[in-house]
């Protein structure tokens, strides 16, 4: 039984820190459930496992639905579609106009009433409010949790503004199972298990890191610039860093 339990838990570390946290959680939270399981520094690990990411808000991330939802697509430079409104308002600074738009996005569908929280996200992020941030795009995924988009940029929000990279790492996984293609989730992925290595020193994520930018690499399109260079300046920093770590 100890042995079965050291097998589990060891199970549960390498989904974790192969990005897999979503069946991590899960799998420690079904062994937990399961009775006849003793006490002993096993499950001591697996409770401190889901606690570790239940503190980071694992059990209230919302589900993911069979409807078919059509992916948002990145443009050249690194912009999406649903950023259209707030490109609008940078440019003219109109507050009028852009409170406008938004009220009409959020009377309309749920679609547009997600995009109207994701708009204000954006916003809020550029405006430096990340507590509000925070709130505008859990509610953009509660709204509508099957487009990418809205988990990707969450996470990408949270890895470049030192919010919980545990967290970030359920949400990219989220923002990859829907739209597994784009070459962005996969990108930000490898960034968020580098912000991990350099906050628990485990050079356990290393293989995942590398893994996540090879595929963000492969998936590049031709017209990707702006990607392909943020890539290839994160592998040089990322080669540096090995030389001087391993």
């Amino acid at each position: 039984m100890v042995n079965r339990m050291d097998e589990q838990v060891q199970q549960i570390n390498d989904l974790f820190v192969s990005g897999q946290v979503k069946e991590s959680y899960q799998l420690a939270k079904d062994i937990l459930a399961n009775e006849t399981i003793k006490d002993g520094e096993a499950k001591q690990l697996i409770l401190q496992h889901v606690a570790l990411l239940e503190a980071n808000g694992y059990a209230n991330i919302p589900a993911t639905t069979d409807e078919k939802v059509k992916q948002s697509v990145e443009r050249t430079d690194g912009s999406y579609p649903e950023q259209d409104v707030l490109a609008a308002y940078i440019g003219s600074q109109d507050s009028e106009q852009f409170g406008k738009v938004v009220d009409e996005l959020l009377a309309g569908t749920i679609e547009a009433q997600a995009n109207a929280y994701y708009t204000m996200a954006e916003y809020y992020v550029l405006a430096k409010e990340h507590d509000k941030a925070t709130v505008q795009y859990a509610e953009a995924i509660k709204l509508q949790p099957n487009k990418a988009l809205y988990w990707g940029a969450f996470a990408q929000f949270l890895n470049r503004h030192e919010g919980s990279p545990y967290l970030a790492l359920r949400l990219i996984e989220e923002a990859i199972l829907l739209d597994g293609m784009n070459p962005r989730w996969h990108y930000i992925q490898g960034n968020i298990f580098l912000q991990l290595i350099a906050a628990t020193k485990n050079l356990s994520y290393l293989p995942a890191l590398e893994e996540a930018w090879e595929k963000a690499k492969k998936r590049c399109t031709a017209k990707q610039v702006t990607l392909k260079m943020d890539l290839a300046k994160s592998n040089d920093v990322l080669a540096q860093w090995k030389k001087q770590m391993l």
